[in-house]
C-alpha cells in the first residue's frame, strides 16, 4: 500500500557554499490511487498542485519558494523545474533577472 512519495534534489545554494533540498511530496489520496490504477499517471501532477491541504508540494513550487527566499539562483529554478514557464509565473519574473 502506497502512502506517499517524497523526492528531492540537492541544489547548490546561491554563492555555492552548500546545498539545499528541493522536494516534491505526493500523498496517496483516493484520487491519486485511482489515477495510478487507471494508468492515468500523466494527471498526477495536477493532483499534486491542488493537494496542498493533504500536505502535497510540487517540485516547481518548492524551487520557486527557495528562489524567493534567496537560497538558490533563478537559473536553477529554470533548469530543474518540471514546467519552467509555470515556475517563471509562480516566481513573478517577467524575464530572466539580470545577474542571476
Amino acid at each position: 500500500n502506497l502512502k506517499a512519495v517524497i523526492s528531492q534534489l540537492l541544489i547548490p545554494t546561491k554563492g555555492g557554499k552548500g546545498r539545499v533540498a528541493a522536494f516534491e511530496v505526493m500523498i496517496s489520496t483516493h484520487s491519486i490511487a485511482a489515477l495510478i490504477r487507471d494508468n492515468k499517471t500523466f494527471r498526477i501532477q495536477n493532483d499534486i498542485l491542488t493537494g496542498s491541504k493533504y500536505g502535497m508540494v510540487s517540485l516547481d513550487a518548492c524551487l520557486v519558494d527557495l528562489y524567493k527566499r534567496g537560497l538558490i539562483d533563478y537559473n536553477d529554478v529554470l533548469s530543474k523545474a518540471q514546467d519552467p514557464s509555470a515556475a517563471t509565473q509562480l516566481a513573478g519574473v517577467a524575464s530572466r533577472p539580470a545577474g542571476d
